[in-house]
C-alpha cells in the first residue's frame, strides 16, 4: 500500500510522518485542488499502525473535505473552508469568494515538520499567518499526533474568523482543526460524560473520541485539547466527522501583537479488542 494512495499527483506531497519505520500520515500542500476546495495543506492518508485508513480525501459528499487539517469557513469574508458559503437568510450560495493557503517554508526540527503557512483572499490579498507543527510519536497502543497552529495577523489590525454558526446557522460553527473519516460503521463518539452525537455534538470537554469500524478494520481516535476548551463539533449521520470549533457561535478575533494558539493531541489505535 503506497503512502499516495488515493492522492492525484496535484496534491503535492511533501512529508511522510512515520512511527517504528511505518508511515502513519502523509502531508500534503494541497496545491491541486480546485479554487472551490480551498487549496491547503492537510494529512492523508492517516491510518492505524496496523493499515487502516482512518481520513477521507475529497468524498463525493462534501468534495472540499481534505484529510485532517485546519479550515475556516469566514476568514475575514473570504470562504478559506470550501464549496458554497453560508449567507444568513438565504442558506448556502455559490461564490467566488474562495481563499487558500499556501505553505511558504518548511522544515524539521527533532522530528517535528515546522511550516509557515500564509492565508490570502481570492484577490491574494494576504489575510493570516500560521506557523503550525507536526509530529508523530508511537504509543505502546498505537501512535500519537501532536499538532499546534499559532495564528497571527498580517498587520495591525485584528482578523476575524467565523462560521455558519457565528453567522446565524445555529450548530454549525464548524471551522479549525477538523477530522473527516472515511465511509464507517457502528460509531461510537463520546466524551468523558456524553455519548452519541446529539450529546456530543457542541459540548465543551477536555477530548471527544471516535470509534469504529472502517473499510480495512476498526480502529479509535481520541482528540484532545491541549491549551483551550472550543465546543466540538460532530457530525455523524450526515457524514463522519469531527471538529474542534473555532467560532461556534461568536467569531473569533484575532488581535495584533497576540497570537491564537490551538493545540491538539490525537491518539490513533487497532481496536483489536472487538472483532
Amino acid at each position: 500500500m503506497s503512502d499516495d494512495e488515493d492522492l492525484p499527483t496535484s496534491a503535492g506531497v511533501r512529508d511522510a510522518l512515520a512511527v517504528g519505520g511505518t508511515t502513519v500520515a502523509v502531508v500534503v500542500d494541497g496545491a491541486g485542488a480546485s479554487v472551490g476546495s480551498v487549496p491547503r495543506p492537510y494529512l492523508h492518508p492517516v491510518r492505524t499502525r496496523c493499515g487502516t485508513t482512518v481520513s477521507a480525501h475529497h468524498p463525493p459528499d462534501h468534495e472540499w473535505h481534505c484529510g485532517v487539517g485546519v479550515a475556516v469557513p469566514d476568514l475575514d469574508g473570504v470562504n478559506c473552508w470550501g464549496g458554497p458559503t453560508y449567507v444568513h437568510g438565504t442558506g448556502y450560495v455559490w461564490r467566488d469568494d474562495h481563499g487558500r493557503a499556501e505553505v511558504r517554508r518548511r522544515e524539521r526540527r527533532d522530528g517535528v515538520l515546522v511550516q509557515d503557512v500564509r492565508w490570502t483572499g481570492p484577490d491574494e490579498r494576504v489575510l493570516l499567518h500560521e506557523h503550525r507543527s507536526v509530529a508523530a510519536y508511537a504509543t505502546d497502543a498505537g501512535w500519537e499526533l501532536r499538532w499546534s497552529s499559532s495564528f497571527c495577523t498580517p498587520g495591525d489590525v485584528g482578523v476575524v474568523l467565523g462560521s455558519p454558526g457565528s453567522n446565524g446557522r445555529v450548530g454549525a460553527g464548524y471551522g479549525g482543526f477538523t477530522w473527516r473519516f472515511p465511509p464507517c460503521s457502528e460509531v461510537v463518539v463520546r466524551t468523558a460524560d456524553a455519548s452519541g452525537e446529539a450529546a456530543v455534538h457542541g459540548s465543551v470537554a477536555p477530548w471527544v473520541e471516535w470509534s469504529a469500524a472502517f473499510a480495512d478494520g476498526r480502529a479509535t481516535v481520541r482528540l484532545e485539547a491541549l491549551d483551550h476548551r472550543d465546543p466540538w463539533f460532530v457530525r455523524v449521520a450526515e457524514y463522519p466527522a469531527i471538529g474542534s470549533a473555532l467560532a461556534w457561535s461568536d467569531p473569533m478575533t484575532v488581535l495584533p501583537g497576540t497570537p491564537l494558539v490551538r493545540s491538539f493531541r490525537a491518539t490513533v489505535t487497532d481496536d483489536t479488542a472487538v472483532g
